[in-house]
């Protein structure tokens, strides 16, 4: 099989994912990008095109895997949906740098990226398309859902539920057996140690609900 692999962006984001390619032996084709010209020069490579460049990605580069390199959650749901419409033969890898320890029984779902200095537990299970940022601390049977952020320096006790596309901030802290709900954002820093429910944004120590109803695109705005 092909170790070759595109990466979709190129931001700061896209560019950390291409260390852990290198890591990782991967062959990067290039940068998909929209806004850049073809043939943009992005570290050591260059952008191959838009989106409409993968139509053919295994007769044009000879590979269909892809990584998408978008930070904000939304707009990777909104990548990855255009991507499989254009070509539906496309391969989402799991990355997981090699300077990161990912425990035996655990299960990562496609597309989902771990960097490095990062630790999940055993018995963990971590959703599609998510994002494990530097050295993050994941412990044993946390389940994370789909298109879920979590941010560097992270620390997540064990028996922890995070829900679908929920943004978790730079060094916070959930403690054991608690639920965060989906499309939350939890601040940087904040210390969970109730439950919190679905569409809010919490931040504190210890962490209480600042906004209710919040739309999690906002962080990035």
């Amino acid at each position: 099989m092909s170790h070759k692999i595109i990466i979709f962006g190129s931001s700061g984001h896209a560019r950390s994912i291409a260390v852990v390619l290198e890591q990782l032996n991967y062959e990067i084709v290039g940068f998909v990008d929209s806004f850049l010209p073809k043939e943009t020069k992005v570290l050591n490579y260059k952008t191959i095109g838009d989106e409409s460049s993968l139509r053919n990605s295994l007769k044009a580069y000879g590979t269909n895997k892809i990584v998408i390199g978008i930070g904000d959650i939304y707009n990777r749901q909104k990548v990855v949906e255009k991507i499989k419409s254009i070509n539906s033969e496309v391969i989402f890898p799991c990355i997981i740098s090699p300077a990161s320890t990912v425990t035996n029984y655990t299960s990562i779902g496609q597309g989902s990226v771990v960097f490095c200095n990062s630790f999940v537990n055993v018995e963990c299970v971590i959703g599609d398309f998510c994002v494990i940022n530097s050295s993050s601390i994941i412990e044993h049977n946390t389940t994370i859902g789909n298109y879920c952020n979590i941010s560097p320096g992270v620390n997540i006790g064990g028996n922890v539920n995070i829900e679908h596309n929920t943004f978790v901030g730079s060094s916070a802290t959930i403690i054991q057996k608690r639920r965060i709900g989906s499309n939350s954002v939890i601040g940087a820093g904040a210390i969970v140690t109730k439950d919190i429910p679905s569409n809010v944004l919490a931040v504190g120590m210890p962490a209480i609900i600042k906004k209710q109803n919040y739309f999690n695109k906002n962080i990035f705005s």
